[in-house]
């Protein structure tokens, strides 16, 4: 089966690996990850109705699907990938949300989207969570809709992805959002709770890839 592996571009190829910022002591993400992973379970099981979790790199995100949306609202498909000649790359549809972000360890709300035409998410500016979120589990067609020989693997939350109306509670580890660097109001090794909603999703207009 060929992977695609979006979700880790840009990231450390192997979890247990550290990253230096400025020259400071390496950070160990899977030290952060130990302390962060009771707090987030605790979390989860306090705040989600139907508790579930998905791993990747050894970590736990923790979701419900509220809806999985309408299915025939989008076809996930993988395009070529121009830099890995015989790879795959998915296809980012443009997709309108609605959202609420919520810190974990104090539950204060630090971002917050409720517009009925909600807001585009820009896949360049996201955290890595927004792909799990979204994307499904593997891809079956390809860019022109046909049916691809093996199903190419992903690795999202959920089988199919989330489609129009589909909406998704997740609570993540801080390495999935901003790891050890903070964004807004939002501090660094900060493990976040996301409440998601589709408005709407397309076919990109553009190269909206990730």
């Amino acid at each position: 089966m060929k992977k695609i592996n979006v979700l880790l571009l840009g990231l450390v190829t192997a979890f247990g690996f550290s990253s230096c910022i400025d020259d400071e002591e390496p950070f160990d993400h899977a030290a952060q990850y130990e302390i962060e992973r009771p707090i987030i379970e605790a979390y989860a099981r306090e705040n989600l109705a139907n508790p579930q979790y998905h791993e990747i790199l050894g970590m736990r995100i923790w979701y419900e699907v509220i809806a999985p949306g309408d299915d025939a609202s989008y076809q996930y498909k993988v395009i070529s990938n121009p830099n890995a000649p015989g790879g795959y790359m998915i296809e980012a549809p443009e997709v309108h949300v609605r959202y609420t972000t919520r810190l974990v360890q104090s539950d204060a709300v630090v971002r917050s989207v409720d517009d009925d035409e909600g807001e585009e998410l820009a896949w360049n500016n996201e955290p890595d969570i927004w792909q799990a979120a979204l994307f499904p589990r593997e891809i079956r067609y390809d860019e022109d809709g046909e049916l691809l020989d093996e199903p190419v693997e992903f690795g999202g939350i959920t089988t199919n992805g989330l489609k129009r109306g589909g909406r998704i509670r997740i609570v993540t580890p801080s390495y999935f959002a901003y790891r050890n660097g903070s964004s807004g109001n939002i501090p660094a090794n900060s493990p976040l709770f996301y409440d998601i909603e589709i408005v709407e999703i397309d076919e990109p207009s553009s190269n909206n890839n990730p």
